[in-house]
């Protein structure tokens, strides 16, 4: 795409064509309402992660209470477990049917905490999608507003659009021919009022079925506006020199427009994006990648887009590039520092390692010669590798939802578990004081502990 053109003493600056955005799913407009709610991305990322956490909480306590629950059934029966391990320690699957048919007569069922399970897992596969899509849509809408910004600059001085200012006719043999190919479909708006010819002129396109002399202004057409030079240079004090020079002066507004960019980048865009130490919370919490997109980057943002508005000049390589001139900067400034990931990784291993303790019992007697613990164990550092490579992969928002997640997750275990205990301590209570109470009625069992003591 050529940018500039020099036209006798007009300088012409393409400004590019209409932009798009990115449809999302109802999740992701969720998550759109909530941070435009709250007004900061990383609170509000925090927030909708509390409502989904608290939106699945019955079922997690269900799950973890079943576990502990089952846990201490199996306690309960360690005699027999162990009885059944040395019994058939060279036969797994006489072991299985004989652990089965115990589990059964015993009320324990290793199924009751699989459908939360499979619950949370959808949850977190929707939640990814979700991340992504709005992702992607946060890095367009972004660029977006950048793109208006330096089109902003260019379209200053542009006249009102009304029939009235409308110049008709084929201008294709004169000296502004407003297409490559010669074809007249584009006529010059021009403003008849001026007084002089130092105005801006930009054109209007011709519908195909319309009559010769129909001229219609069409605000999503792709527009390439007129700059006379000037009138740029009187408006800016600038030398005679450069009046008569447009080309120089093409070059200063296409300057002026990318310094409008990243003004706009810097007081509106990036605080929008920035959340702690993460410059763009869109993207990794990584030093390798960065706050403003390389075009390579980008493109992926595309991908939601209809193959027709991804080819439309806002987001083809020279208009990128041209756009983001001035962001230079922030296209190789780290844009994090791995903390984010860290915790990711670090909260599922500390929620794996609590899970692990409170299904001891279920590991150690799930196999004939008890190497449950072992498959537990691979099984964390699978887990464990998978989430670092989630979080390696997807934006810090993402690593910000796996954190507080997990971090609730942790929070609830604990208490959960913690009242399990107490619960089935009162409950062997009982057992034992009715026992006690068989053999020694109206005695207390309590009591006669303590006086043996």
């Amino acid at each position: 795409m050529q940018i500039f053109q020099l036209l006798t003493q007009i300088a012409r600056i393409d400004a590019l064509g209409k932009t798009s955005v990115v449809s999302l799913g109802w999740l992701s407009r969720v998550i759109r309402s909530i941070i435009e709610s709250v007004g900061s991305v990383g609170v509000g990322i925090i927030l909708f992660s509390l409502i989904l956490k608290a939106i699945v909480l019955p079922f997690d306590v269900y799950q973890r209470i079943s576990m502990s629950k089952q846990n201490a059934k199996m306690k309960e029966n360690k005699d027999k477990m162990e009885k059944l391990q040395k019994q058939y320690a060279n036969d797994k699957a006489a072991y299985n049917q004989k652990l089965m048919e115990m589990y059964k007569e015993n009320g324990i069922s290793m199924f009751s905490s699989c459908l939360p399970a499979i619950l949370s897992i959808v949850i977190f596969i929707v939640a990814i999608n979700a991340f992504n899509s709005y992702s992607r849509y946060a890095d367009l809408n972004n660029y977006n507003s950048l793109v208006e910004s330096y089109r902003s600059t260019i379209t200053t001085n542009a006249p009102e659009v009304d029939e009235s200012t409308l110049k008709t006719g084929n201008l294709e043999g004169g000296a502004y021919t407003l297409t490559e190919d010669g074809s007249g479909q584009y006529y010059i708006v021009v403003d008849e009022s001026a007084d002089t010819k130092s105005y801006v002129m930009y054109t209007v396109q011709k519908p195909d079925t319309a009559p010769e002399n129909a001229v219609e202004y069409v605000k999503n057409a792709e527009k390439t506006y007129y700059v006379i030079a000037e009138k740029y240079a009187a408006a800016r004090g600038l030398s005679a020199e450069l009046s008569s020079d447009a080309e120089k002066c093409a070059e200063m507004v296409k300057n002026e427009a990318q310094l409008n960019v990243k003004k706009s980048y810097e007081d509106e865009i990036s605080g929008k994006m920035k959340f702690l130490w993460v410059k763009n919370i869109w993207q990794t919490d990584a030093s390798f990648k960065h706050p403003v997109l390389k075009y390579s980057d980008f493109k992926s943002s595309l991908n939601e887009l209809p193959d027709s508005a991804a080819a439309a000049s806002p987001y083809d390589a020279d208009s990128y590039e041209t756009i983001t001139a001035e962001l230079s900067a922030y296209k190789t400034k780290a844009n994090g520092y791995y903390i984010l990931i860290a915790l990711s990784i670090g909260t599922i291993l500390l929620q794996q390692f609590i899970s692990m303790r409170t299904q001891k019992e279920q590991q150690k007697y799930s196999s004939a010669d008890g190497s449950g613990a072992a498959n537990q164990k691979m099984m964390m550092v699978i887990m464990t590798v998978m989430f670092a490579i989630f979080a390696f992969m997807y934006s810090a928002s993402f690593s910000i939802y796996m954190v507080t997640s997990n971090i609730v997750s942790l929070i609830t275990t604990v208490i959960i578990n913690k009242l399990v205990d107490v619960k089935m301590k009162k409950d062997e209570e009982k057992r034992l004081q009715q026992k006690y109470d068989n053999r020694f009625p109206g005695r207390s069992y309590q009591k006669d502990k303590k006086s043996k003591k």
